[in-house]
Formats: structure tokens, sequence, C-alpha cells
């Protein structure tokens, strides 16, 4: 689903509500399946970019030493899912659409508003560790509510929602321009 979504790079990270058993899964232990998968997106959108996988089994190690390398600060809005536990907490995530984007140059070859988008286990991430973490990193806490989510319908319903905020912030440049 990720891959007729239009994602470009996914990161498969280990986190502290991950199931032990998920990393020897028949997608991992098989291999040619997650490009398999990949390719069948592709084809149902019509798209032939795959996107590429990393998978993380440390996910404070890929925080501290290869964030930066792969994912530029500056570069793309840095959002981090969690579900809202109770109205007024100390965690005061906001909507998708509230996300402050930087319009892209709009040049030939530049890329418009990009979104870097980490979604956790079901369940969401640990709030006094991994949640902290990510905080340091510039990652802005979004939610789709109080409900929490399968993972699935999560990403696909937070990646709608990405790509409708930079296509607004796309839109209102063009309108700007022209």
């Amino acid at each position: 689903m990720v891959a007729q979504m239009g994602v470009e790079r996914i990161i498969l990270c280990n986190a502290k509500k991950v199931p032990k058993d998920y990393f020897g899964s028949h997608l991992f232990r098989k291999e040619g399946e997650i490009p398999r998968l990949l390719v069948e997106g592709l084809c149902q959108a019509g798209d032939c970019r795959l996107p590429e996988v990393t998978v993380v089994r440390r996910l404070k190690i890929f925080l501290e030493d290869d964030l930066e390398r792969m994912f530029p600060e500056g570069g793309a809005a840095r959002v981090i899912a969690h579900p809202a536990r109770t109205r007024g907490s100390e965690l005061d995530p906001v909507r998708m659409r509230d996300v402050r984007l930087a319009a892209g140059g709009g040049g030939k070859g530049e890329l418009g508003p990009r979104i870097l988008l980490a979604v956790g286990p079901e369940g969401g991430w640990d709030e006094d560790y991994e949640l902290d973490m990510f905080s340091r990193h510039g990652f802005e806490l979004v939610t789709l509510g109080h409900r929490t989510l399968r993972t699935d319908v999560a990403v696909i319903s937070l990646l709608s929602q990405a790509q409708d905020a930079c296509d607004a912030v796309t839109s209102a440049e063009v309108k700007i321009n022209s």
C-alpha cells in the first residue's frame, strides 16, 4: 500500500512495542518478498519508482548515527504519529493539517514540500523514552485522534493526510507565482 502512495523510502525499525518475532516473519525470511509486494503496489498505481527499504533493528543507534545522513534536517518536516491518550495531557499532538511545511523551490528538478513520517507499532511508541528521543531529533507529534489504530490503517491514513498537506502548500505556491 505504501508503494501505491508514492513513498520514496521505507525504514522498518524495531521499537519497544514491536513483537519479538516481527523480524522473523516470512517478509524478512523469504528473499525478495518485500520488493515483490512493493512492485505489486506500484503496478496498481501505475508507477515505476520502487521505494528504498532499510531494516533497522536498533532505533536509538539509527536516530543518533544515520538519521541526519539519510534525512538531513530542514529537508523535510519531521513528524511522529502517536495516539492522543487523554485530552490536555503533557503530550500535545497536532493534526497533520497543522504541521508547518516549507514550500519547495519550485524550480526545475526541485522537490516540493516533504514529510518524514514515523509511525510506531500497534499501541504507539513508548511515551517516556521513544517519544522523547524522536523529539530531541526534531520530530513534531501528530495524531489521528484518541483511537489506537492498527499500524496499517494509521500508515495509510497519515500518508493520505501528508499528501494532502503537501499538495495544499504546492497549490498555494502555484497561485502566488501565477
